[in-house]
């Protein structure tokens, strides 16, 4: 009755314990979920890009902001190649801008793999137009094999001091903004920002300085 009270009082019932317990299990759902897509032995993205210039662009915009949340990379896929048994004079002009482009994505995806599909001379639908595909792409290999492991964030130890080396294909580095709250080291690039909990040997640092090399950039801690 002493409860009942209460209740009246108050003018609403309290949530059950399921309804209480649902906001914990949800995190924990989502914190499992963030080991699976950041497992770069189980998880990959493949980005599949055009040999043209606004569209290598945002492919490489898209890998620097999957690396930047952990997501791994695994293979870059050229498209839309124009084979060489075609001559018509009409494209000589475009199979020389994509063999730069093709140049490019080879070089600004480095080290990841990178394979050529080329164009068709029809709209890729149905079963035996995909296992054509397969065939271009794969071959006999297992399309489900992880082709690009390396971790896309290091933790280096340099003396008494550390740094920290994160994988960001195509930004330089005036683009980056980094700050630093507790143990927590914020970066941004334009509107997208990941907060990276440090761990403990970092958290008691502070950045002492920052460089963009080999596509990784290099945050120096001191004591």
């Amino acid at each position: 009755r002493k409860n009942d009270r209460k209740q009246k009082l108050a003018g609403f019932s309290l949530p059950t314990k399921e309804v209480m317990d649902a906001p914990y299990e949800f995190y924990e759902q989502l914190v499992e979920l963030e080991k699976v897509l950041t497992d770069a032995a189980t998880t990959s993205v493949r980005l599949v890009t055009n040999p043209e210039k606004m569209v290598i662009k945002e492919s490489l915009r898209a890998h620097a902001y999957l690396s930047l949340y952990n997501v791994g990379t695994d293979l870059v896929i050229a498209n839309r190649i124009i084979p060489d048994a075609v001559q018509d004079p009409f494209f000589q002009r475009w199979k020389e801008q994509q063999e730069q482009y093709r140049h490019e994505i080879h070089e600004n995806f480095r080290p990841l793999p990178v394979r050529e599909i080329p164009l068709y001379s029809e709209e890729m639908c149905g079963i035996a137009a995909l296992e054509r595909l397969k065939e271009t792409l794969y071959g006999d290999e297992d399309p489900a094999q992880v082709y690009y492991k390396e971790t896309t964030l290091r933790v280096i130890q340099e003396g008494e001091n550390y740094s920290l080396e994160v994988y960001l294909p195509g930004i330089p580095k005036d683009q980056v903004e980094l700050s630093k709250t507790a143990d927590e080291l914020n970066i941004r690039i334009g509107n997208h920002r990941r907060n990276l909990v440090l761990p403990q040997a970092l958290a008691a640092m502070s950045p002492a300085g920052a460089k963009m090399e080999e596509d990784y950039l290099k945050i120096r801690f001191a004591a």
